[in-house]
């Protein structure tokens, strides 16, 4: 019987203690939120109405008196930022004090200053006020403090990187979707695609962030609200190629690309296709007579809309011998030098090289400007 009441009893006495450790939690939350809390009576620094020019690896630090909470315990701290006009009921931005928001001072980097100053609207490289105040905080009890400061800041000139994220091109102009390629150089992107004129197009990055270039077309900016877009007068291919570091940017629309075969200056057009992406279908690969026997030797060229040419050879490493047709690497293509022999150049494989018969192959050629893998061009369905 004892037994059976201990198994009874066990049950109903756990469930009291719990509904007692639940209700007590529930009283001490509630005694925390109803904590108050002063507000912050006064700020050292930085001065008001400093000047600061922001710069990429700078800091500054922003210090106040301590404010106190009823019960004498932690007081958390926020530094609001809000446009020059603004009242901060809407703030910027929001940073909390150091040591997890318990400090009474925040270091707050150069480039949050400058991320700040680009959502008030202030431009690259331009100066402009931003005005700040601290909030203290004890559970859901806030207070601003008694006083705001301003300070004027110019703008680093350039665009934080994208740190690992991947980069598109968007908007009704565009191969919307396509994949922005990241070259060698950090904060450097380049794309081969189609646009559409008048019709806008903007980039994004997989961390929901946006960009477009500005209208001298020579720089381009981070942008918060809905893209405009910016627009070509005349629908093409184009080559965009944008520097973070300097926040600058070049569009060159190509008017041809071209198989150059070395000897002779035969040339041969690729016809664009989709999203960096060029073909030539039945290609007749016709290798030159020379005194030696033969010369296999090409380039590829385009050929931009101002007139000018941009010549490219083998990305490297260089190979001097003629290679097979699936050597790894050897039709990688990178910028070489102009001219008839000019620079790095490529050799027609083997397998389309035939000493008895120079016009013996026909192949179909694919050259890939993207972002998936180095510049590279392939020949394939070889057939006599």
């Amino acid at each position: 019987m004892n037994t059976l009441y201990k198994n009874i009893l066990a049950p109903a006495t756990l469930f009291v203690l719990i509904m007692t450790v639940l209700i007590g939690c529930k009283d001490d939350e509630g005694s925390f939120n109803d904590v108050t809390v002063t507000s912050v009576g006064q700020f050292y620094e930085p001065a008001n109405a400093k000047h600061i020019t922001l710069q990429s690896a700078g800091s500054t630090y922003f210090e106040w008196e301590k404010a106190i909470a009823a019960d004498n315990s932690i007081v958390y701290y926020d530094v609001l930022f809000d446009k020059a006009d603004g009242d901060f009921t809407n703030p910027v931005y929001v940073v909390s004090s150091d040591n997890k928001g318990t400090s009474t001072g925040a270091t707050i980097t150069h480039k949050t200053l400058n991320k700040i100053a680009m959502m008030a609207g202030i431009e690259l490289a331009e100066e402009g006020a931003l005005k700040w105040t601290v909030r203290s905080s004890r559970g859901l009890n806030f207070n601003l403090a008694n006083e705001n400061r301003s300070i004027s800041v110019i703008r680093i000139n350039n665009v934080d990187d994208l740190e690992g994220a991947t980069l598109y091109i968007n908007g009704e102009g565009s191969e919307d979707g396509q994949q922005v390629k990241a070259s060698g150089a950090i904060g450097e992107y380049d794309i081969y695609t189609k646009l559409e004129a008048n019709k806008p197009y903007y980039f994004t990055s997989s961390s929901q962030r946006t960009f477009m270039l500005n209208p001298d077309q020579t720089s381009f900016k981070e942008t918060l609200d809905a893209p405009e877009g910016a627009t070509v007068s005349e629908t093409g291919v184009y080559h965009i190629h944008l520097d973070f570091g300097a926040a600058a940017a070049t569009i060159e629309k190509i008017d041809k690309a071209e198989i150059v075969v070395s000897w002779t200056q035969r040339r041969t057009a690729f016809t664009y296709k989709e999203k960096g992406v060029w073909e030539i279908k039945d290609y007749n690969v016709q290798l030159a007579s020379a005194p030696w026997g033969f010369d296999e030797r090409y380039k590829i060229v385009f050929t931009m809309a101002n007139g000018s040419e941009q010549h490219w050879g083998q990305k490297g490493p260089h190979f001097d011998d003629r290679p097979s047709i699936n050597r790894p690497g050897y039709r990688d293509m990178a910028p070489t030098e102009g001219g008839q022999w000019g620079g790095s150049q490529f050799k027609f494989p083997s397998e389309l090289a035939d000493g008895n018969d120079l016009e013996k192959y026909t192949v179909d050629a694919t050259m890939s400007l993207t972002a998936d893998k180095n510049y590279t061009h392939d020949f394939t369905n070889v057939r006599p």
